[in-house]
């Protein structure tokens, strides 16, 4: 059957929340479960019917209704590589150290999200990450570890999701792992000069996709950061997608 609304708008009457409500959510019930074939050689639905949410080009964030999209991807474009380093001023002599733990939010890899409702946030992330090999600081296969991290208002502190845990490890010719994880790479020591295998055998395309659920409505900062290891570090070809997704309220009973 056609859709027909709830509420008919009338000129000159104030619209209030309710009967926007109304429209809104039979729309979505409608288009997820009401629609048949018959509806679209009737044309039963358009555009005025439904909002088409906002597009902000510069961050390429789209707004709808029942949602939010943000995305971004960088190609292997030497210009557009978000570089890491170990050697900060607050952690530069204890960086290369299995203990600690300071991260660095890879460019263009986040962003800030204001939830108007209680839902969830699917994530898809995957970068080229590339751990030079350390010059002054000790050469070890070193793991730096890459992760999705969160913070609100009321937690300004970042946490780590451990779910979405990837490593990515220094590209050296030493024989001994460092770090606390060995990427199992070998050593050619017979050839002269060492053969490009010897460096870039640890190099690796790392991703993850992830839901975080039960989000209560509020302010939420998303970011991939590195836990960087090495004194030069940068992640090339990469990609970042977050999708909100709001819980619904309505139930739909059958028969």
């Amino acid at each position: 059957m056609s859709f027909s609304k709830p509420y008919t708008y009338v000129d000159g009457t104030v619209v209030t929340s309710t009967n926007q409500n109304l429209n809104d959510d039979a729309a979505k019930i409608y288009v997820n479960q009401g629609a048949v074939q018959a509806d679209y050689a009737d044309e039963a639905f358009d555009t005025s019917d439904i909002q088409r949410g906002e597009l902000d080009p510069i961050t390429n964030h789209h707004q709808f209704t029942s949602g939010d999209v943000w995305g971004r991807f960088n190609d292997s474009v030497a210009r557009d590589r978000s570089y890491f380093t170990s050697h900060t001023k607050t952690n530069d002599l204890v960086q290369v150290s299995n203990n600690s733990k300071q991260y660095q939010a890879l460019y263009e890899c986040g962003d800030t999200v204001v939830m108007e409702h209680d839902g969830s946030v699917f994530f898809t992330f995957g970068a080229n990450v590339v751990c030079s090999s350390n010059d002054n600081n000790t050469k070890g296969k070193w793991d730096s570890r890459v992760y999705l991290m969160f913070a609100t208002e009321t937690s300004p502190q970042p946490q780590i999701i451990q779910g979405t845990r990837c490593y990515v490890f220094e590209e050296t010719t030493a024989v001994a792992s460092a770090g606390t994880v060995d990427p199992g790479s070998v050593n050619y020591t017979s050839a002269t000069p060492l053969p490009r295998d010897d460096f870039n055998q640890n190099r690796r395309w790392v991703q993850f996709q992830w839901m975080v659920q039960n989000l209560s409505a509020g302010t939420y900062k998303f970011f991939v950061a590195v836990n960087s290891k090495v004194e030069i570090g940068f992640a090339s070809a990469r990609q970042f997608t977050m999708e909100v997704f709001y819980d619904e309220k309505f139930q739909v009973e059958e028969g």
